[in-house]
């Protein structure tokens, strides 16, 4: 029988709903300030508005249930599974006062790709975005990119009941040991790479004639695209807008920083060096990963040269290697145009780039798809059933791999990250399909479903302002569920619909 919701839990889940809007409605503090300071007076009512829509709808939740008591797992997995969509409407509210989105659902979209850390934008004349409304982008991406709920648990809020929200966010590995200290290394890491990597871009703009106040928010808006693999940009032209290699090199490193399990980060900074190396060159996940681009980008290459679009070795090692790695961790920062993507490079190329965001960055990571990890794994089964087939029927063959420990490669776990790959593919074919309805090409319907899905951010040039709004629809439950890696939405869909259906009579 699946587990119901029962009425009490309608009352804390809308409490600790509440809570987390709260937070939410604390961190547009962020760009009111700089409204204010920037003078951009227009745009600070806004933010009062949006503001105020956080502390009264955050507080109306919370008196759901003043005392909510102890946090059970499947009222967890709802509170995280809503989250993503309540705050995403609560965060529209300033975006569509802007008048920068045709709709509200325009805005709405924009907020999800933020949360989910995916970078599609529906976004009109974004070169003339105001610098508080391109700040709120960049906060949102920066929380989704970390996790809503890791925040919270590193602020202390929900210390009691921290270990139900860190799993149904998606995470399985506690990187210390408990989950308070987990969150606030994964929060005082990424906010560490953030202020490094903002002023070395900050450095690089400065060098490339910006003024030192848009060459800061450049830097820092650049750093958590790249870094939470999330692809907003500042600009229309995203990473081309600088013509800047070194610019572009920065942001590639801060790409593959993004996609490395915080796990992995945490037993980097426990210990030395050689076990650092060690670390690395045996992990499964990190192995995977390396093999899977170095795999992709030659095969890219190849393609490139095969025509006559990119001739120079210049434009094909930096446009090349840019574009794969930003597809291989979901990042979406782009160094060609939606017309050079679609019409100039080789429909074996296109397909490349499309592949590489299927598969995407590492568990753990900032980074969508599939997972490395998730990939090694299965990888690893096939290898044990040839060996099992060619072995004796008297022999026992044991498999093992290596990732924070060794740990041997079971039926069950791999089933797990089989029944997640097939879950991707079929929501990669649904969005597909429904691309295909709306009457657009079948290769660039299942780009941009598979960009939604895995939280990358490519676009072929469907995503505008101007799609049907069915479509948005689909990828912004595309997005959701890529972000929560299905489980999670699906636990709470199946739980929703069973407390719909009546409860049988127990006859007597």
């Amino acid at each position: 029988m699946w587990p119901r919701f029962q009425k009490e839990d309608i009352g804390m889940i809308a409490h600790y709903l509440g809570t987390i809007i709260l937070l939410l409605g604390v961190a547009m503090v962020v760009p009111l300030a700089v409204s204010l300071i920037l003078q951009e007076r227009s745009v600070t009512s806004h933010y009062l508005i949006g503001l105020g829509t956080a502390l009264v709808v955050g507080g109306a939740l919370r008196l759901a249930r003043v005392r909510p008591g102890i946090l059970q797992r499947r009222q967890a997995i709802a509170i995280t599974g809503l989250i993503w969509m309540v705050g995403a409407l609560i965060a529209a509210v300033p975006l569509w006062l802007s008048g920068h989105y045709a709709s509200f659902l325009d805005s709405f979209f924009e907020c999800v790709s933020g949360f989910t850390a995916t970078g599609l934008s529906l976004c009109q004349d974004l070169d003339h975005l105001s610098m508080s409304d391109n700040m709120w982008r960049f906060v949102m991406q920066f929380l989704g990119g970390q996790g809503v709920i890791v925040i919270a648990l590193s602020l202390g809020v929900f210390s009691k009941v921290g270990s139900a929200f860190y799993h149904a966010e998606g995470r399985e590995e506690f990187v210390l040991p408990n989950v308070k200290r987990t969150a606030q290394f994964i929060w005082r890491f990424s906010s560490a790479v953030v202020a490094l990597g903002t002023a070395v871009l900050f450095v690089c703009a400065l060098v490339l004639g910006i003024d030192p106040i848009r060459a800061f928010f450049h830097g820092l808006w650049v750093t958590i695209g790249s870094y939470d693999t999330g692809g907003f940009a500042p600009q229309s032209t995203s990473i081309m807008y600088y013509h800047s290699w070194g610019f572009e090199f920065v942001t590639l490193i801060l790409m593959l920083m993004g996609a490395v399990n915080f796990a992995l980060y945490a037993q980097v900074w426990r210990g030395g060096w050689r076990q650092t190396m060690r670390l690395f060159l045996t992990d499964i996940e990190i192995r995977t990963l390396a093999i899977w681009i170095s795999f992709l980008l030659v095969i890219f290459v190849a393609a490139l040269t095969a025509d006559t679009f990119l001739t120079d070795f210049s434009s094909l090692a930096r446009r090349g290697v840019f574009t794969i790695v930003s597809a291989a961790t979901n990042t979406g920062y782009q160094v060609l145009t939606v017309n050079q993507m679609t019409t100039m490079l080789t429909s074996g190329a296109f397909f490349l780039v499309l592949l590489a965001m299927a598969v995407g960055g590492s568990a753990g990571s900032t980074a969508g798809g599939i997972k490395a990890l998730r990939i090694g794994i299965i990888a690893k089964g096939l290898l044990a059933r040839i060996k099992d087939v060619l072995s004796p029927s008297s022999a026992r063959n044991t498999t093992s791999y290596q990732h924070l420990g060794r740990h041997l490669l079971s039926n069950e776990l791999l089933v797990a990250a089989m029944s997640i790959a097939l879950l991707y593919f079929i929501t990669y074919l649904i969005g597909a399909l429904a691309g295909i309805a709306m009457g657009y090409d079948a290769n660039r319907a299942a780009f941009e479903s598979v960009a939604a899905t895995t939280n990358a951010g490519l676009t072929s040039g469907i995503l505008s302002p101007d799609a049907p709004a069915f479509l948005k629809v689909v990828y912004i439950l595309q997005m959701w569920m890529g972000r929560l890696e299905f489980l999670t939405l699906l636990a709470l869909l199946f739980s929703f619909v069973a407390s719909l259906k009546p409860r049988k009579k127990v006859a007597r």
